[in-house]
């Protein structure tokens, strides 16, 4: 007898209904750990599952809630109320979140809640680190692992560090504690147990070691980016800007206060030597050309912060509120040969991002890498070799290398970052550069690399705060906020490569020039944003313009650790 085909058909059909229901994009949750597509399954009976299997620890547990749409903000203060605080948004429209009081069905449908994920240790960890993939710079003692956590704001550190001390993990370090960071070292049996409690929402290898970027291989610098000319007298027609009162931070290997250029301009925080790398990049950004004025830097009458490589980044808070440092300049990175690890965002980056907002007035200036002559498939040579962590930060300004005759050095990183953000930003010239050394090389002498691009965006960068003090009066300290100098670096640029933005050469080659003009005449606004009437902006174009370039800018808030 002939079995009847259709409720095969039918139940094909059906399979195929459900998977393209299951693989809906718009609910789509994009963790790193791999995308997943959450049923709608706020039910009681979802609820008290959760309930009964959620570890907590002070009355809280770790989920993901995911919404129809996104909540308003009455709708979070309700939800508040009920015990359950939304933390880091998550594409899309999910969110982190910490609940303290027993789950309501009703009320979550209320706010068009549609799914509750709990979180698996592997949701939780970086993906190599969930395969056992610990990488060599992570382990310096058989059997552990150095892990860096990070745990969400409705924990405190105290509680943190209490819950851990009881657990017998071994703390190395919590210099980034206000950033909701702290580095363990970890049996390597026992990081999915790290992963698992509720009061970590992330954990990854801890990063590698500072590397300075250079090759061994005249200021072609200051004339490539326009900047001779903000320099030069006012009789010259120049405008006279040396970055005087401007506090720079270096973070490099060196203390260079030997050397003569730097007499009386600098407050050493460096406990290291007189080496070739950090001297060399703090006269590009400072030097005062005292033994030679044709090798002076950027920012000759600014002021130096000096400090071993990233520990100007962690004391970053301190040195705005003792010095009024409102620049950061880094040549350097970690990994800085791996694949693996080239335009990743890691927690470094969301420390970085954090800093950008609630160190308003501080700009931080990386060299993105000289790694582009490596070829990381499926990439085309070259690209996708921006170096990951610092590097990869959203609101910093990433730096290639431009020779001087007019092209992209071969070593210089190209983007894109690993989620497809253009990097680098901006390219100066960093090929060639003369500038400050130690002994024996006679004061001065020659290097290339982004380690030499970035001092001149850095010294660049304190010729318009200088100016941006000048214009705003009767306050002559007054500070502009730093996503107001990126976005003026940015869209002075001059445009290289193929036309508008690129993976090579970001937004182009810096024109300190016309972005001083963009200050004098107020070629800018500053304003808030939010759900509800659109603003507007008239400009006024003058006759004759031959090209009129627009940018919107903003600092982003720091990406959720397990987006």
């Amino acid at each position: 007898m002939r079995s009847n085909p259709i409720p095969v058909i039918a139940a094909l059909l059906l399979l195929s209904l459900s998977m393209a229901a299951q693989d809906d994009p718009r609910y789509k949750i994009s963790l790193k750990s791999g995308a997943i597509f959450p049923p709608n399954n706020i039910t009681a009976e979802k609820l008290d599952q959760v309930t009964r299997n959620a570890v907590v620890v002070e009355g809280k547990r770790l989920v993901i809630l995911q919404f129809e749409k996104i909540p308003t903000e009455k709708e979070r203060v309700t939800l508040q109320q009920f015990g359950i605080e939304l933390l880091d948004y998550i594409p899309n429209n999910a969110y982190t979140a910490t609940i303290s009081s027993p789950l309501n069905a009703a009320l979550l449908a209320q706010v068009n809640a549609r799914a509750i994920i709990e979180l698996s240790p592997i949701q939780k960890m970086q993906p190599e680190l969930a395969k056992g993939n610990f990488p060599p710079w992570s382990v310096k003692v058989a059997g552990t692992v150095d892990v860096w956590i990070s745990f969400p704001r409705s924990f405190s550190f105290v509680t943190v560090i209490k819950e851990l001390q009881e657990r017998n993990f071994d703390i190395i370090s919590s210099v980034y504690k206000d950033y909701r960071v702290i580095a363990l070292r970890v049996a390597v049996q026992r990081v999915g147990e790290l992963a698992m409690l509720p009061f970590i929402d992330y954990v990854q290898a801890a990063p590698g070691k500072d590397e300075k970027l250079s090759q061994f291989w005249t200021n072609w610098g200051r004339d490539g980016v326009r900047a001779s000319i903000l320099g030069a007298p006012i009789s010259a027609g120049g405008k006279n800007l040396k970055g005087t009162a401007v506090v720079i931070g270096i973070g490099d290997d060196a203390d260079p206060q030997q050397h003569i250029d730097f007499t009386n301009r600098l407050i050493s925080r460096a406990a290291g030597n007189y080496w070739f790398h950090g001297t060399h990049v703090t006269g590009i950004v400072g030097g005062a050309g005292i033994r030679n004025e044709v090798r002076a830097g950027f920012a000759p009458k600014s002021t130096i912060v000096s400090q071993i490589f990233s520990n100007i980044i962690s004391n970053a808070s301190a040195y705005v509120t003792d010095y009024g440092m409102v620049i950061t300049n880094n040549s350097y990175g970690n990994n800085v040969n791996e694949c693996s690890t080239f335009g990743v965002y890691d927690l470094y980056s969301r420390i970085l991002d954090q800093q950008a907002i609630t160190l308003p007035s501080l700009q931080s200036v990386f060299a993105a890498g000289n790694s582009g002559i490596i070829n990381c498939a499926p990439f085309p040579d070259s690209f996708r070799t921006v170096l990951g962590g610092y590097q990869s930060a959203k609101n910093v300004i990433s730096v290639g290398n431009a020779t001087p005759i007019g092209f992209l050095f071969e070593r210089s990183s190209r983007g894109p970052a690993r989620d497809g953000r253009i990097k680098p930003e901006i390219i100066a010239i960093g090929s060639f550069i003369e500038s400050t050394v130690p002994p024996p090389f006679d004061f001065y002498s020659e290097n290339t690399g982004t380690s030499m691009s970035a001092p001149a965006i850095s010294g660049g960068l304190a010729l318009l705060y200088e100016k941006y003090r000048l214009l705003h009066p009767p306050l002559p300290g007054t500070n502009p906020p730093n996503e107001l100098m990126k976005a003026l670096v940015c869209n002075s640029g001059d445009d290289w490569g193929v036309p508008g933005p690129d993976f090579s050469h970001g937004f182009g080659m810096a024109n300190f020039w016309r972005a001083n003009e963009m200050l004098e005449n107020n070629h800018y606004a500053v304003a808030n944003i939010a759900p509800g009437p659109q603003q507007t902006l008239t400009v006024n174009l003058p006759a004759g313009v031959a090209e009129f370039k627009v940018m919107l800018y903003w600092n982003d808030p720091a990406a959720a650790v397990l987006a």
